[in-house]
């Protein structure tokens, strides 16, 4: 297979995902937008921030038998439900495309400082991917840092790669997802516990944009991709918004800080009644639109 004639079936199998089951588009999104990355075989990519892998195996087979994927992730490997970043790392590393790839659990920054103090000729990628991980980040200064220190480590033509939500609701059944997003990363703000939240740091293509021009990348092309009509993130964030837990965070914030639980709270109802405008089933809230872009270093 390669970045032309990727199969997205034959990907999701060697994930293990049910083909009929609702994270096969996971797949579908992930396929559509490295198709449009272009990226050939016989490229080095970094990835960051892989989390389970389902982007990672499937740029293992756009690389080709020549290329290779160092995905780092700093994430705890019992992380994860219904599976663990272990437990799917391992089954990857397994499959007929294991081979192509090198899971490290590492911080980003750190993984790249530790090769600068090699020994040994200094290791450069040609790509470096981020595929929905900016969001997991626990601060906006974490992706910057990166980019600081990716700099002794990409070829003088890499290509960086990425993908993260816009901000941007293609259809009224997207307000939700957009609104459980901004209400996770003011819990986040308050502190409360030893986070694993999905959402973390809330950042926008403009924000991205400007801090990978101060580092020396040029936008080559962008685009706003819509993703698969029933790919469930944004269910999953929103149903998370209204739960149980998040209504316990918010409680514990309101103890400490008043006016910031108060915000979360009326955050929280701005949810819930999205939900209410669209018909009242969560089941029915769609995933805002993704920000896609690819940049090069400037000459």
């Amino acid at each position: 297979m390669t970045a032309y004639d990727l199969d997205v079936d034959a990907i999701a199998s060697m994930y293990g995902c049910d083909l009929k089951s609702e994270y096969r588009t996971q797949f579908e999104h992930r396929v559509n937008i490295i198709k449009a990355w272009n990226i050939p075989p016989g490229s080095r990519v970094l990835e960051i921030g892989p989390g389970q892998g389902d982007c990672t195996i499937v740029l293992a087979a756009a690389v080709g038998e020549r290329g290779h994927v160092d995905a780092v992730d700093p994430a705890p490997l019992d992380y994860g439900s219904p599976v663990t970043l272990g437990e799917s790392q391992a089954r990857l590393s397994a499959s007929p495309l294991g081979h192509r790839i090198n899971f490290i659990r590492a911080s980003p920054s750190d993984y790249l400082s530790n090769l600068t103090k090699l020994d040994e000729p200094v290791l450069t990628y040609t790509h470096v991917v981020l595929f929905h991980s900016l969001w997991y980040f626990a601060s906006p200064s974490v992706f910057p840092t990166i980019l600081r220190n990716l700099q002794a480590h990409v070829t003088s033509d890499a290509t960086l790669c990425i993908a993260e939500y816009a901000l941007q609701a293609g259809s009224l059944n997207a307000v939700p997802h957009v609104l459980a997003a901004l209400a996770q990363t003011v819990l986040e703000a308050g502190g409360i516990g030893e986070s694993q939240r999905n959402v973390r740091t809330v950042v926008g293509p403009g924000w991205v944009k400007e801090e990978t021009q101060k580092e020396g990348w040029v936008v080559r092309d962008e685009m706003v991709v819509i993703p698969p009509k029933n790919m469930a993130d944004g269910r999953w964030e929103a149903e998370s918004a209204v739960g149980d837990e998040f209504q316990k965070g918010v409680e514990e914030v309101a103890e400490r800080d008043e006016p910031l639980g108060g915000v979360l709270k009326g955050m929280r109802e701005a949810v819930r009644m999205a939900i209410v405008v669209i018909g009242g089933c969560v089941r029915d809230v769609e995933t805002m639109n993704v920000w896609s872009a690819t940049m090069q270093r400037g000459k």
